[in-house]
C-alpha cells in the first residue's frame, strides 16, 4: 500500500488526499522494502549526515535564542549580584551559573519537544526534509516527542553527541536510544 508524502500514513491507492492530514496526493510513494528483519518503514529512513545537519541549525538557533535571552537574565543579575556569577549555586536569579545551564536545557527540551510534537519537524529538520514520526507510522505526539528529547543527554554521552550517532549507524531502524524508548523514527519527508 503506499504512503502520504507528507504525514507518511498509509493511503488507499487510488485516494486524492490524505485521509490523516489532507494533503493532496499527486503521485504517492511506493511501499519501501522490508529490512532483513522484516521491518517496514513507513517512508524511507533519513541518513545520519541529514541528522547531523539538521541537529547542527537546530543548536545554533538554540544558541542565538539563549544568547538574547542571557541578556535579559544576566545582565540584571550582573549589577545587582556580579559575585553570584563565580559561585554554581549563588543568591542571583536562577543561582549562578547553574541556573544557566538549567535555563539552556529548558530552552533546548521546550523547542525540540514543541516542533516534534506538533509538526514531527524541527527548523533543522525541516531545512533537511526529514520528520520524526512513530513506528507505526503515525505522526509524533507530545508524549513521546518529551521522551525522546529528554533522554538526549543520554545520547549526547560521552560528549558531542558520540553514543547517539553510534546507535544510528548501527541500528536497523537508525534510531538513537531517545528513539528506541519513545518508539520512533526519522523519516525523509
Amino acid at each position: 500500500m503506499p504512503y502520504c508524502p507528507k504525514c507518511g500514513n498509509e493511503v488507499p491507492s487510488d485516494a486524492k488526499f490524505c485521509t490523516n492530514c489532507g494533503a493532496t496526493l499527486g503521485a504517492v510513494t511506493p511501499t519501501p522494502a522490508p529490512t532483513p528483519s522484516g521491518y517496514v518503514p513507513p517512508s524511507p529512513l533519513a541518513d545520519l549526515g541529514s541528522r547531523i545537519i539538521a541537529g547542527i541549525v537546530d543548536y545554533i538557533i538554540i544558541g542565538i535564542i539563549a544568547a538574547i535571552l542571557s541578556v535579559f537574565l544576566l545582565a540584571p543579575m550582573m549589577v545587582v549580584a556580579p559575585w553570584s556569577m563565580m559561585d554554581g549555586f549563588g543568591w542571583g536569579w536562577f543561582g549562578g551559573m547553574f541556573g544557566v545551564v538549567a535555563v539552556m536545557w529548558l530552552l533546548w527540551l521546550i523547542y525540540f519537544t514543541y516542533f516534534e510534537g506538533t509538526s514531527g519537524q524541527t527548523i533543522g529538520k525541516k531545512l533537511v526534509n526529514v520528520r520524526v514520526m512513530k513506528l507505526n507510522g503515525s505522526r509524533c505526539d507530545f508524549g513521546s516527542a518529551l521522551v525522546r528529547n529528554i533522554l538526549r543527554i543520554i545520547d549526547h554521552l560521552p560528549f558531542l553527541y558520540i553514543l547517539g550517532i553510534i546507535l544510528i549507524a548501527a541500528t536497523e531502524k537508525r534510531q538513537r536510544l531517545g528513539d528506541m524508548l519513545a518508539n520512533t523514527i526519522v523519516v525523509k519527508t
